[in-house]
């Protein structure tokens, strides 16, 4: 894959011709779907973004998009676009070496998980504000992030794929039930409930022979996540999401729900989360950005680190703190990388994020009664979902269906499995779970079996 081009747009220029300032935005074009408000942030602020799309962008998607007038890719000129193959720092400095002799970089912008270590990297030696090169290596390791904020860790190990037996295991850590993860994946992808050490060595098959394997207790209780922006190391604000998983029928940590702000915590529960999260950043030396750390909270109030990202969060979290606080964190996000401080805003409202189970089967159809239904991986955007009133009813805002047609839905194994979501919020005053069961239950997935002369339809609630 080499640099993407296209015919379109006349480049950017100011009335005087000369160039403006620009940011270099670091993606791919499944993360941008839902960060697609930072073009017209960029416009407000005088800056040109230059975009760099990674391994996991479809050329042939990234040209569908640019060729339709009605997605706002279609304004990047040819020269502002770059399409790598890999999300090596070599590969990345290849494609931006023409922007930085050429252009008056301002700003460097990382929105996605693949590219976070060599962007970090990149920013902090062009002397731009950045997470810092430490924190985004740290923040891709999750045996890193042990290393630096022991107090905070489960009780863990190292496991070597190709060495590993369960006798060596047995002798080397003992604190089962555990957890068995991969140091550097995401999206929840590898990551297995084990009961004791015979049930290891049938599961790293599944994993590289290179790759390094983190075996840690398995820690009960409820899991939050702590979205922070950052400047110069100071928290300038934070929020607490709750977090559902599909861990207590199976053996995988998908997740299956968001809820910001997080319900049914005391104001000790809450600082006990917040002076964590904080203790983290420290450690790791967190610069400038938005940070996604996930805890877990135990039922002695104890706070354990699950993993954390120098990145904004995935899912529609910054979407659900949008429709919370009225806060825009894509123009956050963008005022951080430029050096300047974001106005910020505490919760009003309640927002939150549903995964339905599907049927099994090739997905056809997704229809709802109340809420529209978004194709967002098909069209390439997500819809804005503008904030409400404080004390507006609640709404079912919108229904969100990360697959294509014609995918075959199965387990829920990790993040990739799952195929729609509903957003909703309600006032911060009144419960929202009876409003999530209403919006929810007027959703039905339609699938139609492998075999053509068999089709199911399920209503999800």
């Amino acid at each position: 894959m080499t640099a993407y081009r296209d015919s379109g747009a006349p480049p950017a220029a100011d009335t005087a011709g000369t160039r403006r300032p620009t940011v270099v935005v670091i993606t791919d074009l499944i993360v941008l779907a839902k960060h697609l408000r930072l073009l017209d942030a960029a416009e407000r602020r005088g800056v040109t973004p230059l975009f760099v799309f990674g391994p996991e962008t479809p050329a042939d998607e990234l040209a569908r998009h640019r060729r339709d007038p009605r997605h706002p890719l279609s304004r990047l000129a040819d020269e502002d676009l770059r399409h790598v193959a890999d999300t090596s720092l070599e590969t990345l400095l290849r494609a931006v070496a023409p922007w930085l002799r050429e252009r008056p970089v301002r700003a460097v912008l990382n929105v996605g998980e693949v590219f976070v270590e060599a962007a970090g990297v990149l920013a902090q030696t062009l002397g731009l504000p950045g997470p810092g090169a430490h924190a985004a290596r740290v923040c891709r390791n999750k045996p890193l992030q042990r290393l630096a904020a022991p107090a905070l860790a489960p009780r863990w190990t190292l496991l070597d794929p190709a060495r590993t037996t369960a006798a060596g295991i047995r002798d080397a850590f003992s604190a089962f039930p555990a957890v068995l993860k991969p140091a550097s994946r995401m999206s929840s992808s590898g990551v297995r409930a084990v009961a004791g050490p015979d049930d290891i060595p049938p599961l790293l098959p599944d994993y590289g022979l290179e790759e390094l394997l983190l075996l840690e207790e398995r820690i009960a209780g409820r899991e939050f996540s702590v979205e922070t922006l950052v400047r110069d190391g100071a928290v300038l604000w934070a929020g607490i999401t709750a977090k559902d998983t599909n861990e207590s029928g199976t053996s995988f940590f998908t997740e299956t729900g968001h809820t910001s702000p997080a319900p049914d915590l005391t104001p000790a529960q809450e600082k006990l989360l917040l002076d964590a999260n904080t203790e983290f950043l420290r450690a790791v030396r967190f610069g400038t950005g938005m940070s996604h750390a996930e805890f877990r909270l135990t039922a002695e109030d104890r706070v354990v680190l699950m993993e954390a990202a120098a990145r904004p969060p995935g899912d529609a979290i910054t979407r659900l703190w949008r429709l919370a606080t009225g806060m825009d964190l894509d123009a956050a996000l963008l005022d951080l990388a430029l050096g300047t401080e974001p106005p910020t805003a505490p919760p009003r409202r309640r927002a939150r994020q549903v995964y339905l189970d599907h049927p099994r089967g090739h997905l056809t159809d997704v229809t709802a009664e109340d809420a529209p239904v978004h194709w967002v991986a098909e069209q390439g955007r997500w819809p804005d979902l503008p904030p409400l009133a404080e004390n507006a009813p609640a709404r079912g805002h919108a229904v969100l269906v990360s697959r294509h047609r014609g995918d075959l839905l199965g387990e829920l194994a990790d993040s990739q499995g799952r195929s729609v979501s509903v957003v909703l919020d309600a006032p911060l005053g009144t419960g929202i779970d009876a409003a999530a069961h209403d919006v929810t239950g007027r959703v039905t997935i339609h699938t139609a079996a492998p075999s053509p002369a068999a089709t199911t339809e399920e209503p999800v609630g």
